[in-house]
């Protein structure tokens, strides 16, 4: 168990990972809506956190457009739980707030986190 922990603990630090959803939908009539919501989560070797969430939504119809833009950006420190017969990554924000997430290596470059597969990058 404590070794699972330790490789896990060791795969993730100083690591960025990355998860992007793109959704976009027309409509006959020329309206329609496009939505792209990008997550960003740096694991440091210190076992602090930074957590971003960037936003980019679109509505079109009738000749207008309605862009809208945002960015939330959160810290705190991680470390990784053993719970038979899964890991979890957890995240526990400056607010209080804490989140357990079920974890695993995908192979190189790729981690599952939640139920979502993110892209995993070594800090340079």
């Amino acid at each position: 168990m404590e070794n699972l922990i330790l490789e896990m603990t060791n795969l993730l630090t100083n690591k960025k990972l990355v998860y992007e959803n793109v959704e976009s939908d027309r409509d006959y009539s020329g309206g329609g809506w496009y939505n792209d919501v990008k997550f960003c989560l740096t694991l440091y070797d210190d076992k602090s956190f930074e957590a971003k969430k960037e936003t980019f939504t679109s509505v079109t119809g009738g000749g207008l457009s309605l862009p809208r833009e945002s960015r939330e950006v959160k810290y705190g420190y991680w470390n990784i739980q053993y719970e038979f017969p899964n890991l979890y990554l957890v995240l526990k924000y400056q607010n209080g707030e804490q989140e357990f997430l079920e974890t695993k290596s995908l192979g190189t470059g790729l981690q599952r986190v939640g139920n979502k597969t993110w892209n995993r990058y070594r800090l340079e």
